[in-house]
């Protein structure tokens, strides 16, 4: 998928999945990495950092209801770090874990996949 095509989706996914998720404040991290471009910069691996420490601490509380949206915030966060092209990247395949997990985040919000599938087609 081209970069500018995944980023959309991106962020028309956050501004889906925000209004309904328990902790805003990594979506809300995620937008404005991605309204600034920022890719591939410190602050993209500082929100990634951010998230995983989140996903770390759900997983010990065995949070399952935030751990969805922590594994969707840290696909998405490993992708934009990417598309910066640094010489250390995250997993290579991040960006391709975006969509499956975007589905299971809409599940668990009880949100329709429809809604997800009429997102991500029209790109």
């Amino acid at each position: 998928m081209h970069r500018t095509t995944t980023t959309k989706i991106i962020l028309q996914l956050i501004f889906t999945f925000e209004d309904y998720v328990a902790d805003k404040s990594s979506m809300v991290d995620l937008k404005d990495c991605l309204e600034d471009r920022e890719f591939g910069t410190e602050r993209s691996r500082n929100i990634f950092n951010t998230i995983r420490t989140k996903t770390i601490k759900a997983e010990r509380q065995r949070r399952d209801d935030l751990l969805v949206q922590r594994y969707f915030e840290e696909a998405c966060a490993k992708a934009l770090f990417n598309f910066g092209r640094p010489s250390a990247p995250y997993d290579p395949d991040a960006q391709f874990w975006i969509i499956p997990l975007a589905f299971q985040l809409a599940q668990k919000l009880n949100l329709s996949e429809d809604l997800i599938v009429n997102l991500i087609t029209q790109y």
